[in-house]
């Protein structure tokens, strides 16, 4: 299981995402080529988004941006050469639209 957490002022958000779904996402936006640093700034903004309305405005459309946007933010801070992250991410919006402070999960649980 993938998680990602999600955080915007007083709202938090926890999102999960099976391995196996999590793999084919990967091995397509790799078999793609997909710019994925391009896509960590469009997976935040649709967190960004998603995360203002409430669950029964979600569609199905809506649903698959946001499984996407949680495997491109995973994938990305996962496995980047430098400074990598082992695991679960934690996501805080600084809320000026425009930035998100990322975090490792594990790093946090260790602190508490």
């Amino acid at each position: 299981m993938k998680t990602v957490y999600y955080k915007a002022g007083d709202a938090e958000w926890k999102y999960e995402l099976d391995d196996e779904e999590f793999d084919g996402i990967v091995q397509a936006l790799t078999q793609e080529n997909a710019d994925l640093e391009g896509m960590v700034d469009e997976a935040l903004d649709i967190l960004r988004e998603l995360s203002a309305m409430d669950e029964e405005e979600l569609t199905d459309d809506d649903i698959v941006d946001q499984t996407l946007a949680i495997a491109v933010l995973w994938h990305y801070f996962n496995s980047r050469e430098a400074d990598a992250f082992d695991g679960d991410i934690v996501v805080i919006d600084n809320g000026d639209e425009e930035g998100a402070t990322i975090l490792s999960a594990k790093d946090i649980l260790e602190q508490e």
